[in-house]
């Protein structure tokens, strides 16, 4: 098992640990690097044993024609709905996948949920996941055709998030994407912090890791063989999912405004805290992935690594 962390193309190479070079030091296998619609610097082949895809917030709008694409230029378009038309959007993916494919990364994660802005600070959204699903699975079928064999180059590890879409709740949502996907090299990026979101009473470590665990223990053994890597962090935030005041998106606001609006919001709904329970060495246990992926946040890679150091300390180096 790998253990790595999130990190970025945007951050400074610098910023690393021995620019590079030191991960071992610290118990890190190298990490997995966020990457954009761009070629990606060679550098990262020896540190980054996997990739982040970029991603979409509200890319269901633009594949199913509801969303006002006039407002974009043609870098936000991608990263708000993948691509002003379908086209557009398969050719992106397209693009983000091949210029990944060049640093080898043995899996991709890629998000399998849309946020509906319209809907991004209601308790309850509209659009139903099994559509969203149905949708993400044409989408990503067209765009893997583009590839030798039908297949990526890569696996794509997909991400549950609390979103309408991939959820990693039930084993109904495995069945769904094994019936409707038209390739083989796929996966899960189980994201334990995007599950927490999702449930009612996660309001302390150790009670969301016996939601987890129950969870886990309800998988088939065919669908946490699909599940190669985990995202581990901690998010509880119930307490602020129950007290916010709902908002709807005002008249006339651009969808970059609203994303701008709302992040603060989503912040404290995924929080990307460091387990201080080792209990969550269970979680991990549970599944057995190739992969580990400590997803921290903050404002510096020091804060960032700190984090690593305090998570990574639950498991034997």
């Amino acid at each position: 098992m790998k253990h790595l962390f999130s990190y970025s193309v945007l951050q400074p190479v610098e910023d690393l640990p021995g620019g590079g070079d030191g991960l071992r030091d610290i118990g890190c296998d190298g990490v997995e690097l966020f990457t954009l619609f761009e070629k990606v610097p060679q550098f990262y082949r020896k540190v980054s044993p996997s990739v982040h895809l970029p991603f979409a917030v509200n890319w269901y709008s633009g594949w199913t024609g509801t969303a006002d694409t006039s407002e974009f230029d043609e870098d936000n378009v991608k990263h708000v709905l993948f691509g002003r038309d379908r086209d557009e959007t398969v050719n992106n993916i397209r693009a983000a996948i091949r210029f990944a494919s060049e640093i080898e990364p043995a899996y991709g994660v890629f998000h399998a949920g849309s946020a509906n802005l319209e809907e991004a600070m209601l308790r309850e959204q509209t659009d139903d996941s099994r559509d969203i699903l149905r949708e993400f699975c044409e989408m990503m079928n067209q765009a893997v055709s583009g590839f030798k064999g039908n297949e990526p180059p890569f696996k794509l590890a997909f991400e549950n998030l609390w979103w309408p879409g991939l959820k990693l709740l039930d084993k109904w949502e495995y069945e769904f994407l094994d019936s409707h996907l038209e390739f083989d090299n796929w996966g899960f990026c189980l994201d334990t912090g995007h599950m927490m979101n999702t449930l009612p009473d996660a309001y302390d470590e150790q009670t969301c890791i016996d939601r987890l665990l129950e969870i886990f223990g309800r998988y088939p053994d065919e669908m946490k063989e699909r599940i190669g890597t985990v995202h581990l962090h901690v998010s509880t935030s119930a307490e602020y999912r129950e007290t916010f005041e709902p908002m709807k998106r005002p008249s006339g606001e651009t969808m970059i405004e609203t994303i701008s609006r709302i992040y603060p919001h989503i912040s404290k709904i995924d929080q990307h805290r460091p387990f201080t329970n080792g209990g969550c060495k269970l979680l991990i246990d549970e599944l057995s992935p190739d992969f580990v992926t400590h997803e921290m946040l903050g404002p510096t890679t020091e804060r960032v690594l700190g984090e690593f150091a305090k998570q990574r300390a639950h498991f034997p180096m």
